[in-house]
């Protein structure tokens, strides 16, 4: 299992070729979010009233790194190549860190929820905040070079 810092590495390097690329080249590089999908937690915990009662918590708590959760597919296209990911808004969100400890003058980066939604308006919604994170990134030569 990859870290926080090695997962959003991951996902902002696009490929062995680009990334032998020498820093401040001008690279095609564009990214975004095509779908999401509703995970469900495959953890079974028993019947009781209390168990459900956890099971449901954990649904909708966003520190529980279990539970109900949203992944949010990523088509990526680099120099002609092209492929998708599949990320938590979680892994988004390290990424973000990661940059902005390595850049400055940040995109904003859409607010993280403390507790789940998985209301189709809601989704599609910070579906769209995504894309114009990742457009706005991916136009940065620095970014993309990083």
């Amino acid at each position: 299992m990859l870290s926080r810092e090695q997962s959003a590495t991951a996902m902002a390097s696009p490929s062995e070729s680009a990334s032998s690329l020498k820093v401040g080249q001008s690279i095609s590089f564009t990214a975004s979010v095509e779908r999401y999908e509703i995970m469900h937690d495959t953890e079974t915990v028993g019947t009781g009233g209390v168990a459900q009662l956890k099971q449901a918590l954990k649904a909708r708590i966003s520190l529980a790194s279990t539970g109900q959760h949203v992944q949010w597919l990523v088509s990526c296209r680099c120099e002609g190549q092209v492929w998708s990911v599949s990320k938590r808004f979680s892994e988004f969100a390290a990424l973000h860190d990661l940059l902005c400890r390595r850049l400055v003058c940040m995109p904003q980066l859409p607010s993280k929820s403390a507790v789940r939604q998985f209301a189709p308006e809601y989704l599609e919604a910070r579906r769209s905040q995504l894309n114009v994170y990742l457009q706005d990134l991916c136009s940065r030569r620095d970014a993309v070079n990083c």
